[in-house]
């Protein structure tokens, strides 16, 4: 139910965020900012995406968590840590990934904007 109600959200930020520049290109006659409007719509889209990729980890860590409780493993600790200590490291790559598709994609709508700041 969370994620359903985080992709009406998403869905709704994006209709609006595509409304509003659209109603700015009308105003100053300029289509370039629907086009920004549409790299904040991919931003939407890419946060929406990880949203549910992360919900649905965290499922099936709460399953093999659940798991491991049940039956008895004879994996030694050292391999469990192993494993996890790679868990948490691919994590944070993802995290930074996102972080990255997030940037450039403003870079890509906005950058021609920097140098009138």
């Amino acid at each position: 139910m969370r994620t359903r109600r985080f992709t009406l959200k998403a869905y709704t930020a994006a209709f609006a965020t595509l409304l509003i520049g659209a109603v700015i290109s009308i105003r100053l006659g300029d289509w370039s900012w629907f086009s920004r409007s549409g790299s904040l719509v991919v931003v939407n889209g890419i946060i929406l995406t990880s949203h549910q990729i992360i919900e649905h980890m965290h499922a099936l860590t709460r399953n093999h968590q659940h798991g491991m409780q049940v039956r008895h493993d004879w994996a030694s600790e050292e391999k469990h840590n192993l494993i996890n200590g790679d868990n948490e490291k691919r994590w944070r790559i993802e995290k930074y990934g996102l972080y990255m598709l997030i940037i450039g994609t403003l870079v890509w709508g906005f950058g021609d904007l920097v140098n009138t700041l």
